[in-house]
């Protein structure tokens, strides 16, 4: 098994699980995430703090840095080191895991049982594909962290982007001042007392040249202002789920339904002005298409609201009784969808059934 992942998920042999953030196979996207995180603290601390001139100002960029910081790496080596799995998941003996056969089951999870960790699951819980465990109230699979997201650590985990999003603002907002600082001549407020001696800038508590000093401070400016941008993206994206009271996974899963059965209808829209471009059998028969189109929905579409039973309750239903009913079947791993549509004489396509059953395994997302 490789060492580093270089894939968008990672392939575990049948029987290994990952326990948490540190179980092989790394990320190379986590690998990078700590190489950001390391290289932005040792130039706050060892560069950007001790060539403040004022000598108050100094301790006062350490303290609100360290004020930042250290929850930071508290709750990131909490999550790392965490197993967000189910309780029976991380109770039961590590013995060979079953494989999983679809030709036997057609879900992972069937019945709140895990057919892969063979263990029974709570509601919410899901099978990851890259750690091959099921995990806790399933929220999504994290690259940057190399775990999955869920209710052991989903509080954790939006904690840290509060952190994250502050602390890069901070270390952007010092390092701009002290980029444009250095420019400056020494009858400016905003310009830099050398940490050393004149033109001598302290880098890594290294004496080092202006120069030297303004280029890294340069892009540490562009890393923080990049690092904040993502994490603030995230974490309002975050905060917008906390607010609908949703999770990543059922808002993917949701906003993939929904792209299904518009270009379900407009496949069917289509079908209505070529009707010699696909043969159709009369009404009650069926015709299976694997494949839609990323098209957008028209105006005139109505999707029918329907029963659990799958009959039209709609007010159009005696009108469409004379069309023609096509059931279109796509597959995505563990995304069944079925779709009932009905094309009426008019040519006006319309949903006349919708079954859905949502996945039981995740892959990253």
């Amino acid at each position: 098994m490789a060492v580093i992942s270089f894939g968008s998920a990672s392939t575990l042999e049948t029987g290994q699980r990952r326990r948490n953030a540190c179980s092989l196979p790394l990320h190379y996207i986590q690998i990078l995430g700590i190489i950001v995180i390391i290289f932005l603290i040792l130039m706050n601390y060892l560069t950007l703090c001790v060539n403040i001139p004022k000598h108050h100002w100094q301790w006062l960029s350490i303290v609100i840095s360290s004020i930042i910081i250290l929850p930071f790496l508290i709750a990131f080596i909490i999550i790392t080191f965490l197993d967000p799995a189910e309780d029976a998941v991380i109770n039961q003996s590590r013995g060979p895991k079953a494989n999983f056969d679809r030709h036997i089951h057609q879900h992972v999870i069937t019945n709140l049982y895990c057919n892969i960790c063979e263990v029974h699951v709570t509601a919410n819980a899901k099978h990851c594909s890259s750690c091959n465990k099921c995990i806790y109230s399933f929220d999504h699979h994290c690259i940057w962290l190399n775990t999955c997201v869920g209710g052991k650590n989903y509080r954790l985990f939006f904690s840290m982007l509060i952190l994250i999003v502050v602390g890069t603002l901070f270390i952007f907002i010092n390092s701009l001042l002290q980029f444009i600082g250095s420019f400056q001549d020494t009858s400016s407020k905003l310009s830099l007392t050398p940490y050393y001696s004149f033109d001598q800038y302290a880098v890594l508590m290294i004496s080092s040249s202006k120069v030297a000093f303004q280029v890294l401070s340069a892009i540490v400016s562009f890393i923080s202002l990049v690092t904040c941008g993502m994490t603030g993206y995230l974490l309002a994206f975050h905060i917008y789920l906390c607010y609908k009271h949703t999770t990543t996974y059922d808002f993917v899963i949701s906003r993939r339904h929904n792209r299904t059965v518009d270009e379900t209808i407009l496949q069917f829209n289509q079908l209505g002005r070529n009707p010699n471009s696909i043969s159709t059998e009369t009404t009650g028969q069926s015709t299976n298409l694997s494949r839609f189109f990323p098209l957008k929905r028209k105006k005139n579409n109505r999707v029918a609201t329907t029963q659990a039973n799958g009959h039209n309750i709609s007010n159009d239903s005696n009108r469409n009784q004379n069309g023609q009913v096509f059931t279109i079947e796509g597959h995505n791993r563990d995304n069944p969808r079925q779709l009932q549509v009905r094309q009426s004489t008019n040519r006006e396509s319309c949903v006349y059934n919708s079954s859905y059953e949502g996945a039981d395994e995740q892959n990253q997302e």
